[in-house]
């Protein structure tokens, strides 16, 4: 029992967060809330205004029980209900103008290879929780110990504009890879996406100092959903009574630790989506309504604070936007 708790610890150490977001490329399972100040980027002549972000990820039935497959890896199935959209009080200032509500039935299976603990002098036994400090200390520095986390699954939803006067409904199924090599591996190492944030670590006394961050390598989500429009007015303009179509749905999501501000660590989070509808008909390419693009980089600070840069639109939004937001981060369990 001792040496399992051990290393059910160590391979939690390793996996880190595992949930990708459109938004959010480290958020966990619960609740956050955002309340936040949207303020429109210069020569739109848009004033700012008030608003908020609202994420859900709860597990609300798991059928089957995670099974161990091997020392290293374990498999599971959930039924999550998920829900995440942004609201602002002037929806004209509202850069995702796109709020999104359903179930997912997600096949999980999590991977974390061994690593190498014990060694002379090192302070870490495996079969001894009380030497948990010393192990984590050991797995950190280890150049083994990478880790991968699979959801794959059938996803239904309601997708609608903050007013609902926009909706669709969706089916469909998607796959998720999080990979977090190990922290001293080549390919962790030579990460180009976090080799600018490495600097400003060390200047600005970061723990990881120059050292290379696993979190910093992308997060992939790949989705097909068959959409029914419930009420569409751009596309019932265009065909009348539109028909369900197929759309595929690809999201990056990435993080990094940027550096210490008043004691306190600051990370910078990028995640970019991108809509396409397959075969549309040519009046909905021609409308530009087949393919939708969306962008987000934060600044977010331990403190709650975070200030974002987004821009784009997400399907349903009837415009591009590009908005500054500056809100607080609520979270719940």
């Amino acid at each position: 029992m001792k040496s399992f708790a051990a290393s059910a610890a160590l391979i939690g150490l390793l996996l880190g967060p595992a949930q990708v977001g459109a938004q959010d490329a480290g958020a966990g399972k619960g609740i956050v809330i955002t309340p936040k100040y949207f303020e429109p980027s210069v020569g739109t002549g848009q004033q700012g205004g008030l608003g908020f972000t609202y994420k859900i990820d709860k597990t609300v039935a798991t059928p089957a029980k995670a099974q161990e497959l091997s020392k290293e890896s374990f498999h599971k199935l959930d039924l999550d209900f998920k829900a995440e959209g942004n609201v602002a009080f002037n929806r004209d200032i509202n850069p995702s103008d796109f709020l999104k509500t359903g179930l997912e039935l997600n096949y999980v299976y999590q991977y974390a290879s061994a690593v190498t603990l014990g060694g002379p002098g090192s302070g870490c036994d495996p079969t001894d929780p009380a030497t948990l400090p010393q192990c984590r200390e050991e797995a950190a520095r280890s150049r083994s110990g990478d880790a991968l986390v699979l959801f794959t699954g059938l996803i239904g939803s309601l997708e609608s504009d903050q007013r609902f006067d926009r909706r669709n409904e969706t089916f469909g199924a998607h796959l998720t890879t999080v990979y977090r090599p190990a922290p001293g591996s080549f390919v962790n190492q030579a990460n180009p996406l976090d080799w600018p944030f490495r600097l400003a670590r060390w200047l600005t006394g970061h723990p990881l100092g120059l050292t290379a961050s696993p979190d910093a390598f992308p997060k992939l989500r790949l989705a097909l959903e068959r959409v029914q429009p419930g009420k569409d007015p751009d596309r019932t303009a265009l065909l009348g009574d539109p028909p369900d179509y197929d759309r595929a749905n690809i999201e990056i999501a990435m993080s990094s630790p940027l550096g210490v501000v008043q004691g306190k660590q600051v990370k910078f989070e990028w995640s970019w989506r991108y809509f396409k509808e397959q075969n549309p008909a040519a009046a909905i390419e021609a409308a530009g309504l087949d393919r939708h693009r969306y962008a987000a980089a934060t600044l977010r600070h331990d403190s709650g604070w975070q200030l974002t840069y987004a821009t784009g639109k997400l399907p349903l939004d009837r415009q591009s936007d590009a908005v500054w937001e500056l809100g607080y981060r609520v979270e719940f369990e």
